[in-house]
């Protein structure tokens, strides 16, 4: 056998060398090749299981509104109480005993009509002693006029007597006024809510005897916050609520905006004056008034219940093309029991309002009913 040459033996040394390194070569290189496939395989598997999955799970039945603007109103609800336009207490003006009471408790009277008669024996007395006075002092002038134009009597005397007779009148007029003042009578219409004075009992002047309230017209009080009260300064009107009567509603118009707030509640009276024709509406009641502070000609409003709180985030979802999508939203204010959303919307959008819990962004979803007012779905 030939002899192999030096070069030769270097390139065999080089060769056996090398063969170690070509195995880790081999080796890494099939590991790269196994990776990409198992990855390949991995998304493959997975697309086929989001494929099953889409496939075995049916599309949610949902309710959707479809968006269209409308009228919104920015409105305060304050408490409010009714009062009667007057409450007034008659007093007597003159003492007596009373001997007649005219009126009942719960009867309407006029103005002018008698309420309680008082004894006017000694008021009827006076004013005959001062008028057989008042006589007596005319007979006297008389007498010296006569005398005095006869020049017997001096003048000075009859300008006594006359001054007498100025004084009686006087006292007269002032005895026929306190005997009027012993029939008590109503300074204004209304109905009699307490009366206190019996026959029998003495009175003195100013002792009250009756309560008038007049109730053919009421006034709504309502104290507005301090950080509404520049929405009430142009008011003309607002819509009060009176549940105690069935939730009866009626429109009262502006009476008066205090000036002043009352301490430590800060808020200002506002009055507010309501037919009553028939009486119906009972000082006391307990009222509940709306007053406007904005109105929105062009708003997008979708029930509370739709909207999905994430933190501080607020989502709806909107139907499009049979599929889920979720939309971030900005509310505004709460009318009842809809939500002004001021954007993230638009017109035309379905926004699912009933089935929204049980769907997520990219679900299939079947619309089964869709409304333009959510009142309908009630």
């Amino acid at each position: 056998m030939a002899k192999i040459g030096s070069n030769g033996t270097r390139f065999l040394r080089f060769i056996w060398g090398s063969i170690p390194w070509l195995l880790v070569a081999l080796m890494i290189t099939g590991i790269i090749k196994l990776y990409a496939k198992m990855d390949e395989k991995k998304t493959r598997l997975e697309e086929e299981r989001k494929a099953a999955v889409k496939t075995e799970i049916p599309a949610v039945d949902v309710i959707t509104q479809t968006l269209k603007p409308g009228l919104l109103k920015d409105r305060i609800d304050l408490p409010a109480e009714v009062e009667p336009f007057q409450d007034l207490w008659v007093k007597a003006e003159v003492p007596g005993q009373v001997v007649n009471v005219l009126v009942a408790e719960g009867q309407d009277v006029e103005a002018g009509q008698v309420l309680i008669e008082l004894d006017d024996l000694d008021y009827t007395i006076r004013i005959e002693q001062i008028q057989a006075n008042y006589n007596l002092a005319g007979l006297e002038y008389n007498r010296l006029a006569g005398l005095a134009e006869k020049k017997i009597a001096p003048a000075s005397s009859l300008d006594q007597v006359e001054a007498q007779k100025r004084a009686l009148a006087a006292q007269l007029k002032e005895a026929e006024l306190a005997l009027s003042r012993t029939r008590i009578t109503a300074p204004i219409s209304g109905r009699i809510n307490s009366i206190e004075a019996k026959a029998g009992d003495w009175i003195g002047a100013e002792k009250p005897v009756a309560q008038i309230l007049q109730m053919d017209r009421v006034k709504v009080v309502v104290g507005v916050p301090e950080s509404d009260v520049a929405a009430v300064l142009d008011l003309e009107e607002a819509e009060i609520r009176i549940d105690a009567l069935d939730g009866l509603t009626v429109i009262g118009q502006k009476l008066f905006l205090a000036s002043q707030a009352h301490n430590p509640s800060r808020l200002y009276d506002l009055e507010l004056i309501v037919p009553n024709w028939d009486k119906y509406i009972l000082p006391g009641m307990f009222a509940r008034v709306q007053l406007i502070r904005e109105v929105y000609p062009k708003a997008f409003t979708i029930p509370l219940y739709a909207v999905i709180a994430e933190g501080d985030m607020y989502f709806v979802y909107v139907e499009k093309n049979g599929v889920a999508e979720k939309r971030s939203v900005e509310l505004g204010i709460l009318d009842g029991w809809q939500i002004h959303v001021k954007s993230g919307l638009a017109q035309g959008d379905n926004v699912i309002i009933v089935g929204h819990r049980q769907v997520d962004h990219g679900q299939n979803v079947k619309v089964i009913k869709n409304v333009t007012d959510p009142r309908e779905i009630l």
